[in-house]
């Protein structure tokens, strides 16, 4: 049984509420896990991904960074910090480039993580990295023969810029 009032009371709390699209709310909650013990990362990574649902991106950026700083082999933090890079539509290179650095990261961690590949491969793409792009996707597609974007991708990739 979870102690009330205790630290796992208030990330699973935090965690319903986000779910239950309750954000301020699993805000607050979030805020009195940290309080009770700072130092551990799944709060930030909860924050990370309420802010991330109110769109506020600087923030969620903030808080996966904080909890990738407390635990640097948390895939996802790396994985969702890299989404909200791409969340701006105007990204510049520098963004790019540190969205596939954290892609890289999440791969490194977990070299099956087809989501992670995929957007790598995306971005690799749009910095005109076309064949790294074209190599990402082949490994998504041995681990996954049948990933439609993947193979979509990879045949745009192919036929417009790789001809």
């Amino acid at each position: 049984m979870v102690q009330e009032n205790g630290y796992n009371f208030y990330i699973d709390k935090g965690i319903t509420e986000t779910n239950e699209g309750k954000f301020e709310d699993a805000l607050d909650s979030l805020d009195h896990a940290i309080a009770l013990d700072y130092r551990r990362p799944m709060a930030y990574f909860s924050k990370g991904i309420v802010f991330q649902h109110l769109n506020d991106l600087e923030s969620a950026y903030d808080n996966y960074s904080t909890a990738i700083n407390f635990d640097s082999k948390m895939t996802d933090a790396y994985f969702n910090r890299a989404q909200v890079l791409l969340a701006d539509k105007e990204a510049d290179n520098e963004k790019l480039h540190s969205a596939l650095n954290d892609l890289n990261k999440a791969i490194e961690l977990d070299p099956k993580f087809i989501d992670a590949l995929y957007y790598k491969a995306a971005i690799q793409k749009k910095v005109e990295e076309y064949k790294g792009a074209v190599e990402t996707l082949d490994k998504v597609l041995v681990i996954e023969p049948n990933a439609v974007n993947s193979r979509a991708l990879k045949k745009l990739i192919l036929q417009k810029y790789l001809k």
